[in-house]
C-alpha cells in the first residue's frame, strides 16, 4: 500500500506455535538457584513477528517486533533500521550499493544474517546461538553486488541482543568490525539449473571482563561446638579485598559457507549447505568466554551440514547436523593430573513439513548431546538431550 507521504509500505506477520511432547532433559522440578521450572514438555508461542517495511526513491526503513511466552510473556524490539540503495542497471539484479544503520542482523556467514521467518529448522545451530546470540546487533553496514561477487562490511556494538552478560547493551566504547566476501554462480542451461553460493567471513573486536567492587573487613562467627554461645576462637576476621577494574579483551572469528540449490521436476526444489566458524573468545551465550578469568584464550569451533528437499509442492523433508566445541583446550584437574575435557554440543535434526499456502506444520526430532553432565564417579560426562517438537506456522 502507499502512505499519504508517498511511501510504499508493506506489512507482514508470522506466528509460530510449538508443542514439545517429549524432551529427554525435562523434569518436574524447579532450578534450586533460579526457582524456574525445569519442565520442557509444553506448548507455547515460540515466535510472533510483525514487520513494517517502507521505501521511497531509494530510501528505506524497516521495523520488526517480536513477542513470545517461551520464558514468560515477552515483547521486544527485534530490529529497526534505515538506509539507502543505489539500484543496478537491470531491475532484476540486486542493488549495486546499500548502506543502512540501526538494529540489524549481524552479517557473518550465511546462518546468522538469515531472518527467522526464512528458516526451516526450528532452532539455530548451537554455535550460532553461542557466538551471535539473538543474531541482531546495533551498527552500520554497507553491502553491494557486482556481477557474481557479493560483499558486505559492518561496524557493530559487539553485544548481540541475546548476549548472556550484557543483554544487548554495549559494555565498551570499542566496536566490532566484520564482513563477508562471497560469490553467486548459476550454471548455464534451462530454468532450474543448479545455483551455488559461497563466502568467507571475518570479525575482530573487543569485549569486556567485568571488574569486582572492593569489600570491607568483616567479622564472622562460627559456632564450632554448637552451644549457641560465643566462645574463644569462634570469631574470625575476614579481610576486605581491593576492587578490580574491568579489563577489555580481544575476540575474533573466521567463517566459511557454501550452498547449492537445484530443482527436480517431479519433486521440486532442494538445497544443501555447509558452514564452518572458528572463534577466539567469541562465546557470549552458551559457555561465556572470559580469557581474564581463565588466564588463557578460549577457542571455539562450530560446524553445520544440512540438506532440504521438496517432496511435491505440499511437503518437505530435511536433515541438519551441527557441532559446537565451546572450548577446544578445556581441561579439568583429576587428582594431580590435568584431564582433557570436551565441551562439545551436537545436534542431528530430522525434519518433515507439510505446507498449504502460507501455513506449515513441522515435525522435528533432535538427537542432541550436552557435555555438562556428570557420571556416577563425578567426572564430566556427555548426557542425552533428545527432543521431539511440532510447530504450526502461519504467515499473513
Amino acid at each position: 500500500m502507499t502512505s499519504k507521504l508517498g511511501w510504499q509500505v508493506d506489512v507482514d506477520a508470522l506466528v509460530q506455535v510449538d508443542a514439545i511432547p517429549y524432551a529427554e532433559a525435562s523434569v518436574d522440578e524447579v532450578d534450586p538457584a533460579t526457582r524456574q521450572p525445569l519442565n520442557e514438555e509444553t506448548i507455547d508461542v515460540r515466535r510472533a513477528l510483525l514487520r513494517v517495511a517502507a521505501h521511497k526513491d531509494g530510501v528505506f526503513g524497516s521495523l520488526e517486533l517480536e513477542a513470545n511466552n517461551t520464558a514468560g510473556p515477552t515483547a521486544r524490539l527485534l530490529g529497526a533500521f534505515v538506509g539507502w540503495s543505489l539500484p543496478a542497471a537491470a531491475a532484476t539484479d540486486p542493488p549495486l550499493v546499500t548502506v543502512a544503520t540501526g538494529l540489524m542482523l549481524i552479517p557473518f556467514g550465511a546462518e546468522v544474517p538469515t531472518n527467522a521467518r526464512d528458516k526451516t529448522f526450528l532452532e539455530v545451530p548451537t554455535w550460532a546461538r553461542a557466538m551471535f546470540p539473538g543474531s541482531y546487533d546495533g551498527g552500520a553496514q554497507a553491502r553491494g553486488a557486482f556481477g557474481f561477487a557479493r560483499w558486505v562490511v559492518a561496524v557493530t556494538d559487539g553485544a548481540p541482543s541475546a548476549d548472556a552478560q550484557w543483554k544487548g547493551r554495549d559494555p565498551s566504547s570499542s566496536f566490532d568490525v566484520l564482513g563477508r566476501l562471497g560469490a553467486v554462480l548459476d550454471l548455464p542451461g534451462q530454468p532450474g539449473r543448479p545455483h551455488f553460493e559461497l563466502g568467507v567471513s571475518a570479525l575482530t573486536g573487543k569485549a569486556l571482563h567485568p571488574g569486582t567492587p572492593p569489600t570491607k573487613d568483616s567479622i564472622q562467627w562460627v559456632d564450632d561446638n554448637q552451644n549457641g554461645t560465643v566462645d574463644t576462637g569462634e570469631i574470625q576476621v575476614i579481610a576486605g579485598t581491593p576492587g578490580m577494574p574491568s579489563i577489555p579483551f580481544s575476540h575474533s572469528a573466521l567463517g566459511a559457507d557454501a550452498s547449492g540449490r537445484w530443482c527436480l521436476q517431479q519433486l521440486g526444489r532442494g538445497v544443501a549447505w555447509g558452514e564452518l566458524a572458528y572463534g577466539t573468545n567469541m562465546d557470549r551465550s552458551v559457555v561465556v568466554a572470559d580469557p581474564v578469568d581463565q588466564l588463557r584464550d578460549l577457542r571455539e569451533l562450530g560446524l553445520t551440514l544440512g540438506v532440504l528437499q521438496d517432496a511435491t509442492p505440499w511437503a518437505q523433508v530435511g536433515a541438519r547436523y551441527d557441532r559446537y566445541d565451546a572450548d577446544r583446550d578445556a581441561q579439568q584437574q583429576a587428582g594431580v593430573t590435568a584431564v582433557r575435557t570436551h565441551l562439545v554440543y551436537s545436534t542431528l535434526a530430522l525434519l518433515a513439513a507439510a505446507r498449504w499456502g502460507t501455513s506449515k506444520l513441522v515435525v522435528e526430532y533432535d538427537h542432541r548431546t550436552n557435555p555438562i553432565g556428570r557420571a556416577d564417579t563425578g567426572l564430566p560426562a556427555t548426557r542425552g538431550d533428545d527432543r521431539l517438537a511440532l510447530r504450526a506456522e502461519v504467515r499473513f
